[in-house]
């Protein structure tokens, strides 16, 4: 993968060496950065132009905003800035590189991310990104210190198709600038347990045939993994509904992210047509679904949250896309997923139904290993009527608790390596 990769890293060498040229061709001697200015010439404007504002070398947002008349999105909780303009729209990530329109994502030189309080962007956004957004080729003229515009019509995102995002995800990972002794910290355990207790409020998930709900029983299972983890572990466990209340698909995500958690487990409990199906099984997030199997449940659970949950669903795309965290955690959210199963499996003797992969929508944005496990099935009557039981309820809590334990543990010895912040 990384042999692959170099021609790609070479090329992004390359802009940033020549974007540095154009940096320092624009600045007059002496000159403070945050002075700096990029005269912007429109064609047809004569002698008329604007000017792009230089902080530390990059563009100024909101200078950027006022010249091309852009409005601007900025999704506090993700760290998400969407731009639309004229022709088009693209999104960028604070910390990340990566720049998306039409389901197409280029790599910039460097991330979005905030100086002294105002986001900033590389200068090769303009290049990149901006034809996405006016319609018109773009291009830095350095001897005069000067954008060129062209006329509508002219421009286009040359960007990337999303089948190259495994292959370059090595570079583009949010973290890629920590420097090396920052990103490889010394081996610790968890500080914060975030437990999603599946569906709630209007969206009652799955039913048995005597009533069962699924979001009652999750919630059940979640209050007992939450006590056997706060006393067992002395980690601090924060649940995302403690009550049958609604709680948004994103907000799930956001409240662990919000509480620095370094653990998300999600809980449900399936049904399905064929009554004699039972058993346990985990997922961890992935734009490919490992099965057949795991691509229909993929799409039926993010259909119950209002998600389409097609893989070629272009605002599941975007979201998988944009949940670069996710790529850097892959590794460790399959070591949590296989421990969760491989607990479950043994200490309650069901049948093992494996760990897959899928584009789940409840794991996306969440910026650390992640996971959901299905506890069993209501659909199949014996099941049901066991699940329905508080000694079994808490026999799943500790065998969810033992899983955690595990990783934990794992965490503590350096056995699982963790590339998150």
């Amino acid at each position: 993968m990384i042999n692959k990769s170099r021609p790609d890293i070479g090329i992004l060498s390359l802009n940033l060496a020549a974007i540095l040229l154009v940096i320092s061709l624009i600045l007059p001697a002496g000159a403070q950065a945050d002075d700096s200015k990029i005269k912007v010439r429109f064609p047809g404007s004569g002698n008329q132009s604007a000017f792009l504002t230089l902080r530390s070398g990059m563009v100024d947002l909101a200078s950027l905003l006022e010249i091309f008349n852009l409005r601007s999105s900025m999704d506090i909780i993700g760290d998400r800035l969407d731009l639309v303009g004229d022709s088009g729209s693209c999104r960028l990530l604070i910390g990340s590189p990566l720049v998306l329109s039409r389901g197409l994502f280029a790599i910039m030189s460097g991330p979005l991310h905030s100086i002294n309080g105002r986001l900033a962007l590389p200068t090769d956004f303009l290049t990149q990104a901006l034809p996405a957004l006016t319609g018109r080729s773009v291009s830095l003229d350095a001897a005069n210190a000067a954008l060129d515009l062209g006329k509508k019509g002219s421009g286009r995102f040359d960007g990337r198709p999303p089948n190259d995002l495994t292959r370059l995800a090595s570079f583009i990972r949010r973290d890629q600038y920590i420097p090396e002794e920052i990103s490889q910290p010394e081996p610790k355990g968890l500080s914060v347990v975030v437990v999603e207790p599946g569906n709630n409020g209007r969206s009652i998930g799955a039913q048995g045939s005597t009533g069962t709900l699924e979001k009652e029983l999750v919630l059940s299972v979640a209050e007992k993994l939450k006590n056997l983890i706060e006393e067992g572990l002395g980690i601090k466990v924060v649940l995302t509904r403690t009550a049958d209340y609604y709680v948004g698909l994103k907000e799930r995500t956001a409240i662990a992210n919000n509480n620095g958690a370094n653990l998300f487990l999600s809980i449900h409990a399936n049904a399905t047509f064929r009554r004699d199906i039972a058993g346990f099984e985990t997922y961890y997030l992935n734009l490919k679904s490992t099965d057949r199997d795991a691509r229909k449940y993929a799409e039926m659970e993010n259909l119950a949250l209002g998600v389409k949950g097609d893989e070629n669903d272009q605002a599941l795309l975007e979201a998988i896309l944009w949940d670069m965290a996710q790529t850097d955690y892959l590794q460790e959210s399959g070591e949590l997923a296989a421990m969760v199963q491989k607990s479950l499996v043994k200490n309650l003797r069901g049948k093992d139904r494996g760990v897959r992969q899928a584009p789940l929508a409840v794991l996306m944005g969440a910026r650390m290993p992640a996971a959901l496990v299905e506890i069993g099935y209501i659909s199949n009557p014996e099941q049901e009527v066991k699940l329905n039981k508080d000694s079994h309820q808490e026999q799943i809590a500790k065998a969810l608790y033992r899983a955690v334990q595990s990783y934990h543990r794992s965490l503590l010895r350096g056995e699982i390596k963790r590339t998150g912040k």
